[in-house]
């Protein structure tokens, strides 16, 4: 067995592994998908992940490599090995300008934390590349190599064989996963001063994360022989199959490499059973080693309770999304989280008695740092209604603009007053600071609003023109009204929009 003594010094070693990547590379043999005798295969089922591409700012300019004596620009990127993978697997990735034929191989760096059920790495590229002046295209493709010696190439987002990642002038020179093959992740915060603040989407089959202030339970800190003798363990029951599931929530402060008697806080991670629908959590903080020092954080033993929701492709969350209302930059922005309605829809209809309208229409854009954000927003205004008004949203369906591939989206907004509701959709997102990544084409849309009836079934209204849906000119082939903000601008549609009949025929 293991004493603690070792499990802390593991630990420090695999924190000793962790380090920046290296720009040297070597030459290597390009892709040879669908070679029975090469050893190399495309990866469609989320086992490496190229999650990001890009150049950061560097003074006026990007971030540049003067190592080798010429200054050139500096890419870094991220990628993601499944868990599911064996440990020895190492993770690599090939680049070449499209001008020369030669592929060149970067080795990645283990840096911890990154997306639950997943191991995360990162890469830096600036051989063989260029520097100020310079301006070719890239092609890029991130793999696995299996501990006998098979590639395993990522294909998760450009799915063709012969089809990988490309840095142009018009994507800003970088890349991302779109969105694919990201865990669903839930947090739950349990902060000193003894609040709880949840955030994400517990989902059946998702990830639970439990981020605890040690300052909640101080009491417990008893060593022997010199070592931490103490841990704070999180549990968490789930209903109604009854799993418990536990694990620290406590890591060590090391000086040297030796471990320190003090604790910060430490993420764990949860699998959360598929047929969960709540769970409970409790926290004990005891000392070993003969001491019999305990202590409690549960609610006063009633524990805290959450619920968990239907899995993604469940009628009640499929597509569906809400504003979270962290617009950062400006008041007018829409960044949408997963979602589930917490009913059923008994009907759908077209709202013929203006139980509500489009009040307003913009397009907002927003490059703050040169990183693009694009956004739709709609301003609902709701009238009279028989029932309460449970929801309003923007419904849209999109193309992928790398890929072609077709999504749509039920975009629930946010009550800004009485009345007065605001929707929209965010498609063009580049993926940063946890941000999921979007790069679409909007091709049309409508708006709705989810009323209880006095009968206690809930009913989705339209103004949809009857089902046909508004198009991109309807609400932009007319002059636009220009709205500054900070880092960008929303371009509001003509008031002689067609997007605007609804607003026409209710006042």
């Amino acid at each position: 067995m293991r004493t603690l003594a070792t499990l802390l010094a593991l630990g420090s070693l695999l924190s000793a592994c962790a380090g920046e990547p290296s720009t040297a590379s070597i030459a290597s043999r390009s892709p040879a998908l669908g070679k029975a005798d090469s050893g190399d295969r495309a990866d469609r089922a989320c086992q490496v992940v190229l999650r990001w591409v890009g150049r950061g700012p560097g003074g006026d300019d990007y971030e540049l490599d003067c190592s080798t004596g010429a200054c050139l620009y500096l890419w870094r990127g991220t990628v993601d090995l499944s868990e599911g993978l064996p440990a020895e697997t190492s993770v690599h990735v090939l680049y070449h300008r499209v001008s020369d034929p030669t592929w060149w191989q970067v080795d990645t760096a283990w840096q911890p934390g990154g997306q639950p059920g997943f191991r995360h790495f990162t890469f830096a590229l600036s051989e063989h590349l260029w520097g100020p002046g310079g301006d070719e295209a890239i092609e890029l493709v991130a793999f696995a190599r299996l501990p006998g010696g098979d590639r395993l190439f990522d294909h998760n987002r450009f799915s063709p064989d012969f089809e990988n990642h490309g840095l142009t002038p018009e994507n800003s020179y970088s890349s991302n996963d779109a969105g694919l093959c990201l865990p669903v992740v839930a947090s739950l915060d349990f902060l000193a001063d003894w609040q709880e603040l949840p955030s994400g989407t517990r989902r059946q089959g998702g990830y639970l994360t439990l981020n605890y202030d040690l300052a909640r339970l101080p009491q417990c800190r008893g060593t022997h022989n010199g070592y931490p003798a103490w841990d704070i363990t999180a549990f968490a029951r789930f209903a109604p199959g009854g799993q418990v599931l536990s694990g620290s929530v406590r890591s060590l402060v090391s000086e040297q490499g030796q471990p320190t008697n003090e604790g910060v806080s430490q993420p764990l991670h949860l699998r959360i059973p598929d047929d969960a629908e709540s769970v409970e959590i409790w926290f004990l903080n005891a000392t070993g080693a003969g001491s019999s020092c305990q202590a409690w954080d549960s609610d006063e033993g009633r524990n805290y309770h959450f619920d968990v929701w239907p899995a993604a492709d469940h009628p009640r969350c499929l597509d569906v999304e809400r504003d979270n209302g962290g617009h950062y930059e400006s008041e007018l922005m829409v960044l949408n989280v997963p979602h589930c309605v917490g009913y059923d829809l008994a009907a759908q209809a077209d709202a013929e008695r203006c139980e509500f309208h489009l009040e307003g229409f913009g397009d907002g854009h927003m490059g703050h740092y040169g990183i693009p954000y694009g956004w739709l927003m709609a301003y609902l205004r709701v009238g009279a209604v028989d029932g309460q008004v449970l929801n309003a949203g923007m419904f849209s369906r999109y193309h992928d603009a790398q890929t072609g591939a077709e999504g749509r989206r039920f975009s629930l907004g946010l009550e800004l007053e009485p009345g007065l509701w605001r929707a929209g959709l965010a498609y063009q997102v580049t993926g940063m600071g946890g941000m999921i990544p979007a790069d679409r084409v909007v091709d049309e849309f409508a708006f709705f609003l989810d009323v209880r009836r006095p009968s206690g079934e809930v009913v989705r209204l339209w103004q949809s023109r009857q089902g046909a849906n508004y198009r991109w000119d309807d609400a932009f082939s007319l002059p636009t009204t220009t709205q500054y903000i900070p880092y960008g601008n929303a371009q509001w549609a003509n008031s002689e929009a067609g997007v605007y009949d609804s607003r026409r025929a209710c006042r």
